[in-house]
């Protein structure tokens, strides 16, 4: 099945969302570093969809619907990679430097998990909470299983290591084998508290637009600067 620029953008289920990752992952060469990223993320949404149907959390509709809205983010920035208009500026340098030479996995999959979680998350979390009618805040349900999600993470991680050691991944002597570091380095679980707290300053900042902009090019620059600095 071929899917249109505008198809990218139009995933309403955890179902669609990993069709659209396995249409990404077959079109593109292993070696891009776009392909790098999406079979990682294709693997933790995997996760997250046996983890909501096995009901294993209280709130299980919102952390559904935020993997559609969190999805939805990386399908427009690649959408946007497809018909030549502006890629978010999060997700530039990853799009940029995905041929890259002598730009090893790690750093492409690195890039991809900032631009997504530390700029797209909070925008994800703040669209879900509209929708579903609830308050981005500690203490609920909701915060609870997004929290939950963090065990999750840490078992797709084993995964992810296990790829950038072995098969054709493995490029480790250039990073001086330190994987472990890398991933650790970039603080998975403390990324996801702090675009959680992004979340609630955003949905603090709705009745004011002047700050709410700034506030969002803010986290789009710093994000950006970081994705040049990993893919140095």
């Amino acid at each position: 099945m071929t899917f249109s620029t505008a198809d990218w953008v139009g995933s309403e289920t955890i179902d669609d969302v990993l069709e659209r990752m396995d249409q990404i992952d077959k079109s593109l060469p292993s070696a891009d570093g776009i392909a790098t990223f999406n079979r990682m993320y294709q693997h933790v949404t995997e996760l997250v969809a046996e983890s909501v149907d096995s009901r294993l959390f209280l709130a299980g509709e919102f952390l559904e619907r935020l993997d559609v809205h969190f999805a939805n983010l990386y399908f427009s920035a690649y959408a946007a990679s497809l018909d030549g208009s502006e890629i978010p500026r999060a997700w530039a340098p990853l799009f940029q430097a995905r041929n890259k030479p002598d730009t090893v996995p790690i750093q492409f999959a690195l890039a991809g998990m900032n631009a997504h979680i530390s700029h797209d998350l909070p925008l994800a979390v703040v669209s879900t909470c509209r929708e579903l009618v609830v308050v981005p805040s500690e203490g609920t349900p909701q915060h609870t299983d997004y929290t939950t999600t963090n065990e999750l993470l840490a078992e797709a991680a084993e995964t992810i290591k296990e790829w950038f050691m072995t098969g054709s991944l493995a490029r480790i002597d250039q990073l001086g084998g330190r994987v472990d570091d890398a991933l650790e380095m970039f603080g998975l679980h403390l990324a996801r508290m702090v675009a959680w707290d992004s979340a609630e300053m955003l949905w603090n900042l709705a009745d004011n637009p002047r700050l709410d902009r700034i506030f969002r090019s803010g986290l789009s620059r710093t994000v950006e600067l970081a994705n040049r600095g990993i893919l140095l």
